[in-house]
C-alpha cells in the first residue's frame, strides 16, 4: 500500500469528518429556526459532502481520468433510462432553485404579515391571507423547479387523472380535509386565538393549516383536529364576534335565610369586581335570581357578564370567594346536602343449640 495514498486517504477522511461536524454544530445551534428549506438544504449539504468524499477517495485510489471524464459528461449531458432523459446537472440546479424559492416564500410571508398589520385587519384575516399566499407561492415554486429539472408539466394531467380514482377511495378523507381547510381560510368561522370547543376538545386555536387545526387545550396539550370535523360538526366559538361571556354562579342557602339580603350581598360583590360589566346598555347588569328550591335549601344564582371570556375562571374564583366571605360575615348559613337515614328495627331470632347424642 503506497504511503502517500494512505496519507491522502487520512487527510480526505479528516476533512470530511471536520466539515460534517461543523455543519452538524451549526444546524444544532440554529435548531430553533428549522424550516422546510433549511431541512432540505441540510440534506443536500450532507449528500454533497458524502459524494465529494467518495469521489476524492476514488480518485486517490486510482480512478482513471477517462472514467472521471465520462462521469462528468454524464452529469452535464445526462443519460437515458427506459426512454427517459435524466440530467443530474439540471436536477441539481432545480433543487437549488427550489431551496432558494422556498426560503424566499418564508421571508415574503413574514414581510406580508408585517405589511398587513399596518391596515385595520384583525389577526385572523391577516393569517388567512398570509397562509393562502404562502401555499400558492409554494405550488408555483415547485412548478418552476420541476420545469427546470426537465419534467414536462403537461404530463401532470395524466397523473391527475390517474389520481382521481385514488381520490375517490383512499384519498377521500385527505381531500375532504384539504377542501375544508380552504373553506376555513376563506369563510373564517374560527381564527387563530379563538377559544373554541369541538366535540370533547376545548381550548385556543393555535394554527389553521390546510389539513388540520391545532388546538392548545387548557392542560397545555396540543390537539390536532381534522378540518372536516370543524366544517361538518358543531363548533362552539366564544370569541367569534366578541369576547363577552355570561356567568351563572349558584349559591345554596338554608330555607330560613333572608333571601332579599342574600340577593343584595351577591349583587354587591359582583359590582365591586373590576372585570364585571356594569353599565353597558347591551347587557344585563349583575343580578341575583332564585331559580331552584330543593330539600337542601334555596339556590340563588348570581348572573354577571364579563367583557373578556379569557378571564372567566379567575372571575368565577374571585366571585365565589367574595360571596362566601360576605355570607359568613353576615351570619347567613350556607345550606349543606341533607340525607334522611332510617334505621329499621332488626328482629333476631334465638336459635336453640342442638346437642349431639
Amino acid at each position: 500500500m503506497p504511503a502517500h495514498k494512505l496519507v491522502f486517504t487520512v487527510a480526505i477522511l479528516f476533512v470530511f469528518m471536520l466539515l460534517w461536524w461543523l455543519q452538524s454544530r451549526y444546524f444544532q445551534r440554529h435548531s430553533q429556526t428549522v424550516s422546510l428549506p433549511i431541512y432540505l438544504f441540510r440534506l443536500f449539504l450532507k449528500l454533497v459532502l458524502l459524494l465529494g468524499a467518495m469521489l476524492a477517495l476514488a480518485v486517490n485510489w486510482g480512478l482513471p481520468h477517462a472514467t472521471l471524464e465520462i462521469l462528468g459528461q454524464r452529469f452535464l449531458d445526462g443519460f437515458v433510462i427506459s426512454g427517459v432523459l435524466i440530467n443530474p446537472a439540471h436536477i441539481l440546479v432545480a433543487l437549488l432553485v427550489l431551496l432558494f424559492l422556498l426560503r424566499l416564500v418564508e421571508f415574503s410571508a413574514q414581510r406580508l404579515d408585517q405589511f398587513l398589520s399596518m391596515f385595520s385587519l384583525d389577526s385572523g384575516a391577516r393569517y388567512s391571507l398570509v397562509t393562502l399566499s404562502k401555499y400558492l407561492s409554494i405550488i408555483l415554486s415547485v412548478a418552476i423547479s420541476l420545469s427546470l429539472a426537465g419534467v414536462p408539466l403537461g404530463k401532470f394531467a395524466l397523473i391527475a387523472s390517474a389520481l382521481s380514482v385514488g381520490v375517490g377511495f383512499g384519498l377521500q378523507t385527505m381531500v375532504n380535509n384539504f377542501v375544508s381547510g380552504i373553506i376555513l381560510i376563506f369563510e373564517r368561522p374560527i381564527k387563530v386565538g379563538d377559544w373554541i370547543k369541538v366535540g370533547s376538545t376545548e381550548g385556543y386555536v393555535k394554527k389553521i393549516s390546510i389539513r388540520y387545526t391545532l388546538i392548545l387545550a387548557f392542560d397545555r396539550t396540543e390537539v390536532f383536529v381534522p378540518n372536516s370535523e370543524i366544517i361538518s360538526g358543531q363548533v362552539t366559538n366564544w370569541m367569534y364576534s366578541n369576547s363577552v361571556l355570561r356567568l351563572m354562579l349558584p349559591f345554596t342557602v338554608t330555607h330560613e335565610a333572608n333571601l332579599q339580603q342574600v340577593k343584595s350581598i351577591l349583587v354587591e360583590v359582583a359590582r365591586k369586581h373590576p372585570d364585571v360589566m356594569q353599565d353597558d346598555p347591551s347587557i344585563i347588569p349583575p343580578s341575583a335570581l332564585i331559580l331552584d328550591v330543593n330539600t337542601n335549601g334555596v339556590v340563588v344564582y348570581l348572573r354577571v357578564y364579563i367583557n373578556d371570556c379569557n378571564k372567566s375562571f379567575n372571575v368565577q374564583t374571585d366571585l365565589r370567594a367574595g360571596v362566601m366571605e360576605a355570607l359568613l360575615a353576615a351570619k347567613i348559613p350556607v345550606a349543606r346536602q341533607q340525607q334522611d337515614v332510617r334505621l329499621l328495627e332488626s328482629r333476631l331470632e334465638l336459635v336453640q343449640p342442638t346437642t349431639l347424642s
